[in-house]
């Protein structure tokens, strides 16, 4: 993502000769807050989640068995009961928006839902209920009724899904089949669990949650017209993006700035960079060799951006051969880097057992590859495969970035360029950028932050996105922002066990290559 593209330099000379004005047009009840005649009104600025009530529920029938709706409740929900389907047949996603009555006395707080659906064609009864619980803020919950089990989650179990204010939604998914079942709240070490399944599948075969500018989870220093609701991408650390979030891809584009490696977030306004600054590489690096201690054999890439790598003590150019060098020194310190052959032409053609193993775990190692830009392997200082550093010349990967803070052309877009990079599932590694950003004036006066625009991305993952992929068409990684809960997690977790390893079923037609192995 850029924070200023050079497309919008007249951005700048706007701001100039429109702010004034839009400052002394506006009555003083516009201007100065302290004149809003209702002191019970927020700004919407000032507004948490607790004020806001409103949010989507998301389903995804992942299992070879129908699902039939068996109880329906609410209180004070507008739609609920009618617009939760009968049935949720095999491969379908449904999406229902908890609707809130917004008139009169009624406390809102007090609002509910619930909804049951029992699996048709299981051997022992299994059920599950959707409940949108009364509080502030209202939190979805997921539990688990009758003899309903998945991988790390016992009979009984209750999933907080939380809350994502409008247009934002939270997601569950169930997906395998009975006494194999997979759903959120997957493992930490999510891919040593599902190594039986995916060990001998290629690289270009599975997918992996990808973390968008993974340092800006802080903000450090405002660079120009940045500020953090234009720059930061997350709230929670690596650690935790690492760990609940199932991340495996690190975005990274590192920043020289007062001698020290940092996250950034920015680009060029005419000659002038605007960005923000975010953790240290350093403190980024020690936090993921902690989480490599505590939780070993897992494969991670840590993907190094080129245009956005710049030296911010000389004018913010671009990386010179010993800012490099320097920039190898601090990488260097990743722990457990694999070691290739420089005559591997292409890796992502290796199947998942060349890199993690169970052993590989049980020697409490991981296996990670840092993917520089190709131009920096014909200069000075270049580690090599040997030392873990791999390009496009070895590591291809195409990606695509949909340029828009419209939810429906993001969707759209990012869909179609899918569809072109991924004809089958031997195709070239593509990541998708499933992104909202900031446009024209939005970029300067930010009303809705990227974590905001966010939400209505997070949406789509499992209504959209879902219901556009196949067997023979998935992404290798999905980029987000604002990484929080684990259904990021959880839907590579079902991409990998249904649609690359096949076992699920077919579907509704999904899955058509079907080649049962259990």
């Amino acid at each position: 993502m850029r924070l200023f593209g050079t497309s919008h330099r007249s951005v700048a000379l706007t701001i100039l000769l429109v702010l004034p004005t839009m400052v002394r047009g506006l009555p003083a009840s516009r201007v100065d807050p302290v004149h809003v005649e209702n002191p019970m009104l927020i700004p919407r600025e000032e507004k948490g989640p607790e004020d806001d009530y409103d949010t989507h529920v998301s389903l995804i029938n992942a299992t070879p068995y129908g699902w039939h709706k068996t109880y329906n409740n609410s209180y004070q929900l507008m739609d609920w009961e009618s617009t939760w389907p009968m049935y949720i047949t095999p491969g379908q996603s449904v999406t229902v928006r908890a609707n809130n009555f917004g008139y009169g006395l009624r406390n809102r707080h007090d609002s509910a839902g619930e909804v049951t659906y029992a699996l048709e064609g299981t051997q022992h009864d299994a059920s599950f209920q959707v409940q949108y619980r009364s509080g502030r803020p209202h939190h979805v919950w997921i539990q688990f009724r009758e003899q309903l089990e998945t991988l790390n989650n016992a009979q009984g179990t209750e999933h907080n899904l939380g809350f994502s204010r409008l247009p934002g939604g939270v997601g569950f998914v169930l997906a395998g089949k009975e006494g194999d079942f997979i759903s959120n709240d997957g493992p930490i070490q999510w891919m040593q669990a599902q190594l039986p399944e995916i060990q001998d599948l290629p690289l270009r075969e599975i997918t992996l949650p990808r973390s968008h500018h993974a340092g800006l989870w802080k903000c450090g220093e405002a660079i120009g017209l940045a500020q953090p609701r234009n720059t930061q991408t997350h709230t929670v650390s690596l650690f935790n993006q690492l760990g609940n979030g199932g991340v495996r891809v690190l975005d990274v584009r590192p920043l020289l700035r007062n001698r020290k490696f940092r996250e950034s977030h920015g680009s060029f306004l005419g000659q002038t960079y605007n960005g923000m600054t975010g953790t240290t590489l350093r403190e980024m690096i020690d936090m993921f060799n902690d989480f490599t201690s505590q939780y070993p054999g897992e494969l991670y890439i840590w993907d190094i951006h080129e245009g956005d790598s710049r030296n911010g003590d000389k004018g913010f150019r671009p990386l010179d051969d010993d800012d490099l060098k320097e920039l190898y020194s601090e990488l260097g310190r990743i722990k457990h880097r694999g070691s290739f052959s420089e005559g591997d032409k292409d890796l992502t053609r290796r199947p998942l057992k060349h890199f993690i193993t169970p052993k590989l775990m049980q020697s409490k190692k991981s296996a990670v590859l840092v993917r520089i830009p190709s131009s920096w392997a014909l200069r000075k200082h270049f580690p090599g495969s040997k030392e873990g550093f791999v390009t496009g010349l070895n590591f291809p990967l195409k990606s695509h970035w949909s340029k828009t803070n419209d939810v429906q052309k993001m969707v759209d877009d990012q869909l179609s360029r899918l569809r072109e990079a991924r004809g089958s599932r031997a195709s070239e590694m593509y990541n998708m950028d499933w992104l909202l950003t900031q446009v024209g004036l939005q970029v300067a006066f930010p009303l809705d932050s990227i974590m905001e625009l966010s939400r209505a991305a997070w949406r789509t993952l499992y209504g959209e996105f879902w219901q556009a992929l196949t067997d023979q068409t998935y992404p290798n990684m999905v980029t987000m922002d604002d990484i929080h809960g684990n259904s990021h997690k959880a839907l590579a977790m079902v991409m990998n066990k249904c649609l690359a390893a096949r076992r699920c079923g077919d579907l509704g037609g999904k899955v058509k290559g079907l080649n049962e192995t259990i």
